[in-house]
């Protein structure tokens, strides 16, 4: 067991996702912050790779039934959750008149559906005052064209998000998500190789370890949904408030984009 009394306990972080990028990174950073760490991953990893969290479980979030079992585990390992960080995503680019069956599915389970049913799965375990993050998308505030089943996870998300917020203050527990744009992982390359948006260039993508620092900062408790800094906040919010306003701006920021991605691979190609 995690916990022998609510006094004395040590504080329990969940992070989905864990063997990726962003996921690795917050394990690690919330160990050395003092927190017992539950890691999930797809699928279940070999004990010497998963030393950066306390306990790592396999946990399919296209698979009903895997969420049911994870949490399961999870509620018969602690008595109570203070952090919980839905980092887990897939993307698979594909032009709508191309779509795929599996590739489909596959994205709006993972990225959506599967997330809404662990959220409902865990809440019994989450403590007083605890705090659940969701690991958007700058695609969940403006289409990513060629990825337009990713965008529409990412926005569903989005509006997953502010309702439950709503739903949990009642309850004292909070709800927050960021919008951390691109970051340098496996992930980003893959989706690049197969088509993905030029926007994700809009600005430099970041290391993981940075991201993982901005989530866990004071900014993000204390807010709804956050973005990496004011500038994008502003601009994401106009988005929002006017399509019409995005649509005027797209083929200035996808030239811009456009140029660097340029840099970015020049700059890679050095290193």
């Amino acid at each position: 067991m995690f916990e022998k009394s609510r006094e004395t306990r040590q504080k329990v972080a969940v992070v989905s996702g864990a063997s990726g990028g962003i996921g690795r990174a917050l394990c690690h950073q919330l160990r050395q912050r003092g927190y017992r760490v539950i890691g999930l991953s797809r699928q279940q990893a070999p004990a010497a790779e998963t030393s950066y969290v306390d306990c790592m479980l396999a946990c399919n979030l296209s698979d009903s039934q895997s969420i049911h079992e994870t949490a399961r585990t999870i509620g018969q390992a602690c008595t109570s959750i203070d952090l919980f960080i839905f980092c887990a995503g897939v993307i698979s680019p594909q032009p709508v008149a191309t779509l795929e069956h599996a590739p489909v599915i596959e994205q709006i389970q993972t990225n959506l559906l599967g997330v809404m049913l662990l959220t409902n799965a865990i809440l019994p375990t989450m403590a007083k005052d605890s705090h659940i993050i969701y690991a958007n998308s700058m695609a969940g505030i403006f289409p990513l064209a060629g990825s337009s089943v990713y965008t529409a996870s990412k926005f569903g998300l989005r509006g997953f998000a502010l309702a439950l917020e709503q739903e949990l203050k009642p309850r004292h527990i909070r709800v927050s998500s960021v919008f951390p744009g691109s970051v340098n992982t496996p992930m980003l390359a893959t989706e690049m190789e197969h088509g993905g948006s030029v926007l994700n260039f809009m600005s430099a993508p970041q290391e993981p370890e940075a991201i993982a620092t901005w989530i866990l900062s004071s900014h993000v408790r204390n807010h709804v949904e956050n973005f990496p800094s004011s500038f994008d906040r502003l601009f994401c919010s106009l988005f929002l408030w006017s399509p019409a306003f995005l649509r005027l701006c797209l083929p200035l920021m996808t030239a811009w984009a456009k140029s660097r991605r340029a840099h970015y691979r020049k700059s890679d190609r050095n290193t």
